[in-house]
């Protein structure tokens, strides 16, 4: 049975997401659906890739990926429809895909050439993502709904930056319901640069000197967990990223790393070795 996955910035509050989901369901009835996120901030094309990046890899080969985020097709901005990874992707050519697959080089891509998508005023997610990907749900290949391209738009937010091979500059680019902020740094680069250095990790009046591989490491001794409750640390979460975090943060209560020390989306963090 096929999974179509959906990720939108739709919100909640509005009829949007249900509408495409009812649009699938016209057209495929025996399809998953599963909704990874309508609450991706407006047009915010790397928190939505950070999404569908930590998400995608647990979903089968062949899962096909609806990527509402900046989704209006334009001239300049195609739709298109990808096979990376093994999965599919359809999405608007605004340099999403390029974030969520940046190692990975893309299998196929074409720009999708329905008759759907030259209509005014439509509604590009139900109107032309949707029979594609119920295209695909039903075995059926990309070359039918359009030509091929060799490339897509590269954007470089989820890639930090390193200098001298001393310092790697990064930024917050997203942060979740329990206020951890996350950054673009990758365990795989900070090992490659770090070379197993010192180091420290630096952002605006903090610093720590370790980083966490799992919150055991910070309770060893569950006994005394309410010891450590709002503790701050850095720390490689399950999305492979560094964060910065609050043990047991409740933005409501104890606080969480985004309000107590001051990071949103955007903020440097610099990991130094020496």
């Amino acid at each position: 049975m096929a999974i179509i996955t959906l990720t939108t910035d739709f919100g909640i509050k509005d009829p949007y997401s249900a509408t495409v989901k009812g649009q699938i369901y016209k057209e495929l009835s025996d399809v998953v659906i599963v909704d990874v996120s309508h609450e991706i901030q407006p047009f915010d094309i790397a928190e939505g890739a950070f999404v569908v990046k930590n998400s995608y890899k647990n979903f089968p080969d062949g899962t096909i990926h609806i990527i509402g985020v900046d989704s209006l097709i334009t001239p300049n901005k195609k739709a298109l429809a990808a096979l990376i990874d093994d999965h599919y992707f359809i999405a608007c050519d605004n340099g999403i895909l390029s974030l969520i697959n940046a190692e990975i080089s893309a299998k196929e891509v074409v720009e999708i050439n329905i008759p759907q998508a030259d209509r005014p005023g439509i509604f590009s997610v139900k109107d032309v993502f949707v029979p594609v990907a119920c295209h695909l749900a039903r075995g059926g290949k990309l070359s039918v709904i359009g030509n091929r391209v060799k490339s897509f738009k590269e954007l470089s937010q989820l890639r930090p930056v390193v200098k001298d091979e001393k310092t790697i500059v990064g930024t917050v680019i997203y942060i979740d319901n329990y206020g951890n902020s996350i950054t673009n740094i990758s365990e795989k680069i900070f090992d490659k640069v770090g070379k197993k250095r010192n180091f420290a990790v630096r952002f605006r009046n903090h610093e720590f000197t370790s980083i966490l591989r799992s919150y055991n490491e910070l309770v060893a001794d569950f006994e005394r967990e309410a010891d450590f409750i709002g503790q701050g640390m850095a720390l490689f979460g399950s999305s492979g990223f560094l964060e910065i975090s609050i043990y047991k943060s409740n933005p409501n209560t104890v606080g969480a790393a985004s309000s107590l020390y001051g990071l949103k989306k955007g903020s440097e963090i610099y990991v130094e070795f020496y």
